[in-house]
């Protein structure tokens, strides 16, 4: 069966030929190839615009890319968007062997590779120019001397960010966030992106959804920076939590990269969903396994709880291809994508369907009458039958559950406490529901876990689970 991937493989094989960047030109054809996707509103900020010291570059174009010797052309870096580093500024002159090695970068992990050298994207009062030359062509130049003939034009533009919106009965939001910088590159970036649509496909398909959940697609950085910054207090304060992805598609288990305080409602679901869906899953501090836009988020004032989702685990060499021309759409292995996906659409599903169970009886029920049919059996030496490890858990926790039920908890919350699926007591509450003895009310509000932090009771049992 094709995935959503598959199906749209075109669209970002597109995408990932076009000479990206913070402001330029490209960006124009990437959010019409995106709009073909979805319903994508396009912001946009002028060049030079600033804020907090992070200013808009303008469009660099290349003009001649240029590295010869002896009248012999050994280099044209007008043949791929990224064999001049990013902003390059011009240069033209002779230089020696020891100075071109300062000004041309490679990757000795993808010797046949182009680098990508994105340091001028956010330092626009730069002066560096460069070229980004793969190691098995560079290694080979023995002259003493080069020709350079770089020459870039600078042109006034915008950096657009695309807002993808689907609204539900709160106006609580969760924001999944991904970049648009990183040219030719599938993993750092656009793998990203195709999750979070794929995820918010799903999420349309929700007859009613309680949740209002944003994609924001910007320019790693520097495009949160100023989407965030542009918004009003009150519609920030909307914004509960945020997601960061990326590199989903990496033959790595699961990295789940925690928010600041790593407490919220975000933190605990994402935790906990992942050592069920994928027990060797990596669980780690703010900042500890990948750096991206989290610092955007969660920076002073805003103080937005944003974790992040990948399959990062050595940083800051994240696979081979990071940060190269080998990062390709063919390399990227889709079971892992698609488990990945899975995972998204299992965290916001908690959110979705998380109830507040509150009881309707006092005193101790018999589970085993007829009447209710709820008693878990549970090993008995007189009695021998089969009874799965999930059952005998399920067993041990119909003794304990009963005194949860008295509307403060949420189906999640209990779950954690009993270190049992979500799913698994949500189905066990329905049947008491079912049976007249408690009501299940939706956990919205101030009783949605995007608006309740963890005690630290809460925060010590979301631990991997018994196995």
């Amino acid at each position: 069966m094709s995935t959503w991937l598959d199906q749209n493989i075109e669209v970002f094989r597109k995408i990932l030929s076009l000479p990206l960047g913070v402001a330029q030109s490209a960006n124009y054809e990437l959010m019409s190839l995106l709009q073909t996707l979805a319903d994508i509103k396009i912001l946009s900020f002028s060049s030079n615009s600033e804020v907090n010291g992070w200013i808009v570059p303008e469009n660099c174009r290349v003009e001649v890319a240029k590295i010869s010797s002896g009248g012999e052309l050994l280099f044209d870096g007008t043949k791929h968007p990224l064999a001049v580093i990013a902003n390059s500024r011009s240069f033209s002159g002779k230089v020696d062997k020891s100075t071109l090695e300062n000004h041309v970068f490679y990757s000795r992990l993808e010797p046949e590779s182009f680098a990508f050298h994105c340091t001028n994207n956010y330092r626009p009062w730069s002066s560096d120019w460069g070229f980004c030359v793969p190691w098995t062509e560079f290694s080979k130049w023995e002259y003493e001397t080069f020709d350079i003939d770089l020459r870039t034009v600078f042109e006034p533009s915008e950096m657009l960010v695309g807002v993808y919106e689907l609204s539900g009965e709160s106006e609580d939001t969760v924001v999944f966030n991904a970049h648009t910088c990183h040219p030719t590159q599938f993993e750092d970036g656009f793998s990203g992106i195709a999750a979070i649509l794929e995820v918010m496909e799903y999420l349309s398909g929700l007859k009613n959804r309680r949740f209002t959940y944003r994609a924001i697609f910007a320019p790693e950085h520097i495009g949160t920076v100023f989407y965030l910054h542009n918004l009003s207090v009150a519609e920030r304060s909307k914004i509960k939590a945020a997601v960061f992805t990326e590199m989903i598609g990496l033959n790595q288990p699961l990295a789940v990269q925690e928010s600041f305080s790593g407490t919220h409602g975000i933190d605990r679901v994402a935790r906990k969903i992942a050592y069920e869906l994928e027990p060797g899953s990596r669980i780690g501090e703010f900042r500890s396994i990948v750096g991206n836009d989290e610092t955007v988020w969660e920076a002073p004032g805003y103080e937005i709880p944003c974790i992040s989702i990948s399959r990062c685990f050595e940083s800051p060499f994240y696979y081979s291809g990071y940060h190269t021309s080998a990062d390709r759409i063919e390399h990227s292995n889709f079971e892992r994508r698609s488990a990945a996906i899975r995972y998204l659409q299992t965290v916001v599903s908690v959110f979705e369907t998380d109830m507040i169970p509150k009881r309707k009886f006092e005193g101790l029920v018999a589970l085993s009458n007829p009447r209710y049919d709820l008693y878990v059996r549970r090993p008995d030496p007189t009695v021998p039958t089969e009874i799965s490890e999930s059952q005998v858990r399920l067993g041990e926790a119909q003794d304990k559950i009963l005194r949860y039920l008295n509307g403060e908890l949420s189906v999640f919350e209990i779950s954690e406490i009993m270190d049992l699926p979500f799913d698994t007591i949500l189905q066990y509450l329905r049947k008491f529901e079912d049976k007249g003895l408690i009501v299940l009310e939706p956990a919205v509000g101030v009783q949605s876990l995007l608006n309740r932090q963890a005690t630290v009771a809460q925060t010590m049992k979301v631990q991997q689970p018994r196995n």
